[in-house]
């Protein structure tokens, strides 16, 4: 198989970036069928539709900003137009719903436009992300096909929260750090971190992608300590700097108190940290909430939404089509993707090849560094956590379990493992299409 696809490559060099181009397509086509659904008969005006899970929060606030009053008695019903009532988050994502509803009006596609664009720019991303770590264009894929297929890229790249703007930004800020532009991927990452505050941990796996290589050619110690101070203090201005700027475009208002944030983007900050640390479940996870080391075995998933019109629960009365809307990782991913991960830390650790061992490196520097400050906020404050974190966390294991099946074949196989690797990426998709979130399908 490898053998094929690097004659095929060699005679059509193009092929993977067609190929990358029509699984976009595809993605898009799938996140953005039936995206006004689900709607209360006879679904006629914005108020009919329903909202997903945590669009509760982000589009009533995005409604607030662009000078509409959300439905009377919903969240942030009762808030001062033109400000930010959900000042617990930046609010460049919030910025980007609330400038679609001006232009296509209050309504599912405005909502969720922005999600779907930057669901597309994120599995772009992917490909662009392993590309720069000197991995091979079928490995590159392979990670932005299993982005694609996850349930969490899914929902999340169809409604409208902030996570996958973030993500997206993530994605390209460490793509371009490796492509050796890290005044550039700051200013990315400074973006994200305004769209949420996590795209910062990104700052966290360049350091110990960095730490990796330095274990594999012990040069340059200086030139890798510059490279993540570059990103750092680019990152951090930016983050300051357009944080200013979001304050007088739409300021930061605390709702629970009815009063604006403190002026400027230093209190603005302090009030979204102050808010994440009064998120504690100090007797262990209640409700959707959970420990981080359980999202490594798909622990404890969220029904974001559940609509049976055969028997509706409270509430739901009158609302079509059937949907599940669910916060869950693709099982088969997390089944390759984690034993994977364990493979590149070994190789990553080892002087190897220089692509194989930098790919490997990333996955685990990734995964690292997105992963370990959500389970040390878990552990040692007791921060409430929930398993959607993983959004941010899953490219690691994109890339470990794609680079994991390019390794496979690379070496003399038999049918055997021909016909598990089939029977896996069977499976993959098989997960995407039952977990789907609308239904019935086609």
């Amino acid at each position: 198989m490898a053998a094929r696809l690097k004659a095929l490559y060699e005679r059509h060099p193009s092929l993977p970036l067609v190929l990358l181009v029509a699984l976009c397509l595809a993605s898009t086509g799938v996140r953005a069928a039936w995206l006004g659904d689900p709607c209360r008969s006879p679904c006629r005006t914005a108020s009919d539709h329903v909202l997903v899970f945590d669009e509760s929060y982000y589009v009533n606030a995005a409604r607030v900003i662009a000078g509409i009053h959300p439905p009377a008695g919903s969240t942030y019903a009762a808030a001062p137009l033109g400000v930010d009532p959900n000042a617990e988050h930046p609010q460049l994502a919030k910025l980007v719903i609330a400038g679609s509803i001006e232009l296509f009006g209050d309504g599912p596609f405005a909502w969720r436009l922005g999600s779907l664009l930057f669901g597309t720019l994120a599995i772009a991303g992917m490909f662009a992300l392993v590309r720069s770590a000197g991995g091979g264009p079928w490995v590159a894929l392979g990670a932005a096909a299993l982005m694609a297929a996850d349930n969490l890229m899914i929902v999340h790249g169809r409604i409208g929260t902030l996570d996958i703007y973030a993500l997206a930004a993530m994605v390209w800020g460490v793509a371009l750090y490796l492509r050796n532009h890290p005044v550039i991927a700051g200013v990315v990452l400074g973006v994200g971190a305004c769209m949420k505050l996590f795209a910062a941990y990104v700052l966290l796996v360049v350091a110990i992608l960095e730490a990796l290589r330095w274990l594999g050619s012990r040069e340059a110690v200086a030139k890798r300590l510059a490279r993540v101070a570059e990103v750092t203090v680019a990152g951090v201005v930016s983050f300051f700097g357009l944080l200013a700027i979001l304050d007088r475009i739409a300021r930061p208002y605390n709702y629970a108190l009815g009063k604006p944030v403190g002026a400027g983007p230093f209190a603005h900050l302090g009030h979204m940290l102050s808010y994440a640390a009064s998120q504690t479940s100090p007797h262990g996870p209640r409700g959707i909430a959970s420990y981080p080391f359980g999202w490594l075995v798909d622990y404890k998933p969220i029904v974001y939404l559940n609509v049976n019109p055969a028997k509706p629960a409270d509430g739901l009365v009158g609302i079509h089509p059937a949907v599940h809307f669910l916060g869950l990782i693709s099982p088969p991913i997390l089944l390759v993707g984690v034993p994977a991960l364990v493979v590149a830390a070994v190789v990553a650790l080892r002087r190897s090849v220089a692509g194989d061992r930098d790919v490997a490196a990333l996955a685990v520097s990734w995964f690292l560094g997105t992963f370990l400050p959500f389970l040390l906020l878990s552990l040692v404050w007791q921060r409430t956590s929930y398993i959607y974190y993983m959004l941010v966390v899953m490219p690691g294991l994109y890339v470990a379990a794609a680079w994991l099946v390019a390794r496979i074949y690379r070496r003399p196989r038999s049918i055997g493992v021909r016909i598990g690797t089939g029977i896996w990426i069977a499976t993959v998709v098989a997960a995407a299409v039952i977990a789907y979130p609308l239904t019935p399908l086609p």
